[in-house]
């Protein structure tokens, strides 16, 4: 970009197909107010953007004269398309507010926007292949094998696709359907692509990504997420964003979980925040950001087998509370999420004191448990979060 500038003795910049920037001359010649705020943005403010899709750059496949706008504050300039291979990789553009730019000019800005194009696909490949040799040792890393696991670990670490920092914290986003709908080849791409738009927050070598059949997963050095904190609500914003053309998608759910000691233990934080994932789904409260390290006694619910809760953990006065009276396994939930406190349970439920100790001595009776006793307390707290977690409640 520098060099033509140079050459041609004007500003030049290189936008991607959606417009952002990717490069920038110097400041030579006119420029206009709308080159300021993209270099100050990196991308086309919107008004700019609906102007430049008007244009119909996208069929251009050689340089197209634009007019000014004074409304937007925008001089008159040429757009080259910078194609390889009958791939469209952005558009060089020159500014030409006097009209001096001659055919010999554009001649030079056309033969720049070839060799731009080469490079462009040279690394479009490279970008290819570092991203399906990071996504192989991804899953290996989250491989049930520990030796397997150890050896993705050194490989990623020695390929330089990661540098580790000590701990490593998993991001985990799952498409929520409004009906019955999966997760198709589709879906994937945009869910990659918003591993990829947030992972550049974390900085080059910052983060692992990979796409399984139903989520997305990021691994970032622990440290790094702790410095932005928003990463997991930028997953699930970018995530909308990019799956916003199908409506099958209701929203994103976005886990984390806790912070394991290196990369070879990735699994583990990767297992907690899909065991996050499966609370959020049954239990509203915690979607659509979840952390396994704010599950509270879920964390361990969570990671038992279903079938095995199902069998063990519905204690039978939890089940005969529920099939007895919805609104009293309501109240013996938020007394016992309390810790007893009956003012508290009152004030949230809208009733007199009174009331709620009449609906204790009920809960009692129906389930034989006395809830002045803490071994009573407990079957009956962790018998009620079961259910939750079974979608039985």
């Amino acid at each position: 970009m520098d060099a033509l500038a140079q050459r041609l003795g004007r500003a030049v910049a290189l936008d991607d197909p959606d417009f952002r920037l990717l490069a920038y001359s110097a400041h030579l010649g006119e420029g206009d107010e709308m080159r300021a705020r993209v270099i100050l943005s990196r991308e086309a403010p919107p008004e700019a953007m609906a102007w430049l899709r008007r244009q119909r750059l996208g069929r251009a496949t050689g340089p197209v004269r634009l007019p000014s706008d004074d409304d937007l504050g925008i001089l008159p300039r040429v757009a080259v398309p910078v194609l390889y291979q009958d791939m469209r990789f952005g558009y060089l553009w020159l500014f030409d507010a006097d009209g001096s730019l001659t055919d010999e000019d554009v001649e030079l800005a056309s033969a720049a926007a070839a060799d731009a194009g080469a490079v462009c696909f040279r690394e479009r490949v490279l970008s290819d292949l570092r991203t399906a040799r990071e996504g192989e040792l991804v899953r290996d890393l989250l491989s049930a094998d520990e030796q397997v696991r150890s050896m993705a670990s050194a490989r990623l670490v020695e390929g330089g696709l990661f540098a580790p920092r000590g701990e490593v914290t998993v991001v985990v986003a799952r498409p929520i359907p409004t009906s019955a709908d999966s997760v198709d080849e589709d879906d994937r791409m945009a869910l990659q692509a918003a591993l990829n738009t947030v992972s550049h927050r974390l900085g080059d070598r910052g983060s692992l990504r990979l796409v399984r059949p139903d989520h997305a997963v990021l691994v970032s050095p622990a440290p790094s997420l702790r410095r932005s904190p928003e990463l997991p609500a930028a997953l699930r914003t970018v995530s909308l964003e990019r799956l916003d053309k199908s409506a099958k998608w209701r929203d994103v759910h976005v886990a984390t979980g806790s912070p394991a000691r290196r990369l070879d233990d990735a699994v583990t934080s990767y297992r907690q925040a899909l065991d996050a994932l499966r609370v959020a789904a049954v239990v509203p409260s915690f979607a659509p950001l979840v952390a396994h390290e704010g599950l509270g006694i879920y964390a361990l619910l969570a990671g038992q087998p279903l079938d095995q809760l199902g069998t063990n953990g519905t204690h039978p006065a939890v089940r005969r509370l529920l099939e007895t009276d919805r609104e009293l396994f309501l109240t013996a939930e938020l007394y016992l999420d309390r810790a007893g406190d009956a003012r508290a349970t009152a004030t949230e439920l809208g009733l007199h004191r009174a009331s709620v100790y009449h609906r204790v001595r009920r809960i009692e009776d129906i389930t034989s448990l006395d809830l002045s006793d803490g071994q009573h307390r407990l079957i009956l707290h962790l018998g009620i979060k079961v259910c939750r977690l079974l979608g039985l409640a």
